[in-house]
């Protein structure tokens, strides 16, 4: 007889769960899965700066930052003078803070992919949100980044993290079959099915979030 695969490590499965189970305690409250829709992205459309704001407010919103974050565009080659999406996707945002003030460095051309641009602020927010806790996270400053996805899972935007992933073509810190094992642990937590996200996902993407599910 044959048995397939785990999708994730033992290791890795733990440290999802102690992930969920530290969130939460430190941040407890309802968490509803985040959909690319009008619903939860309410704002004008557009590529220019208010309509970043827009949209970052909207996600500090739903993962209930409350600070001040300022935004500016990343300084970059326009879009059409860069060799690769692969060296576009490593610097599509970066967050910075000394303490006082919170900043958001984006990219503009990521506008022009929305779901992609939404997963990015988020987690740049999550930094934020994250800030003063790394040290007493699961795995601590080492996995700071991975929890930072991670975190953006646990707190509703697992269709952002998994689909957009797949849609660039390149991992990010998590790997796709982590997102779609956090996402499955998510939606099973609040007994959701695949039918949830699966609107929102390409067929690849299903097919994972679907074995994540048969595995749990």
């Amino acid at each position: 007889m044959f048995w397939s695969r785990p999708m994730v490590s033992d290791d890795m499965r733990d440290w999802v769960a102690d992930c969920f189970a530290w969130f939460d305690t430190a941040f407890p409250g309802p968490r509803p899965l985040i959909l690319p829709t009008r619903d939860f992205f309410d704002v004008p459309s557009g590529r220019d700066e208010a309509t970043a704001r827009a949209i970052l407010d909207a996600i500090r919103g739903h993962l209930g930052v409350h600070r001040d974050i300022a935004l500016a565009p990343l300084d970059m080659l326009p879009a059409e003078h860069r060799h690769s999406y692969q060296a576009l996707a490593g610097v599509a945002g970066t967050f910075q803070d000394d303490g006082q003030q919170a900043v958001i460095r984006y990219d503009p051309a990521q506008m022009e992919r929305p779901l992609q641009f939404i997963n990015t602020m988020a987690h740049e927010v999550m930094h934020a949100k994250l800030a003063p806790h790394v040290a007493e996270m699961p795995g601590g400053e080492a996995t700071h980044e991975l929890a930072t996805d991670l975190g953006c899972i646990i707190c509703g935007f697992g269709i952002f993290q998994l689909q957009s992933a797949d849609d660039a073509g390149w991992s990010g810190y998590l790997s796709q079959d982590t997102r779609a094992h956090a996402l499955g642990l998510f939606l099973s937590r609040q007994n959701l099915g695949e039918d949830a996200a699966a609107p929102h996902l390409s067929t690849r993407s299903r097919k994972l979030l679907r074995r994540a599910l048969r595995d749990l």
